[in-house]
């Protein structure tokens, strides 16, 4: 393999744990851009279990990751090693203070979830 193919290579791998990474993030900033109280019933009860299901996900995420990379660009080679708390800028902490204001929302229409 070709020093430029590899580095097309690494880009390539770069760029899609970019994309990967925004799109964790994008999925809970629009859990918590949604206006639940414009929502029917049914929607409402979806929704209140979307938002545990992302609370979960967001826990299981919390754990501390490690990464070991090795990458070249030019002539260059270089070696890193990461350690990562997981975190996407929001924590469960806001999805779970919103799951509360559904949670009352659905007693007041009458529903048990």
């Amino acid at each position: 393999m070709t020093k430029m193919t590899r580095n097309v290579f690494m880009l390539i791998i770069m760029l899609a744990t970019a994309f990967f990474v925004l799109g964790c993030a994008a999925g809970t900033k629009e859990l918590l851009n949604e206006d639940y109280k414009k929502m029917n019933n049914e929607d409402l009860l979806r929704y209140y279990y979307n938002l545990n299901d992302e609370i979960e996900r967001q826990e299981k995420q919390s754990v501390p990751q490690f990464g070991i990379g090795i990458g070249g660009f030019g002539h260059h080679t270089a070696g890193g090693v990461g350690v990562s708390t997981g975190g996407s800028g929001y924590t469960s902490d806001d999805l779970r203070t919103r799951r509360v204001d559904v949670r009352l929302e659905l007693q007041k229409r009458g529903i048990t979830p």
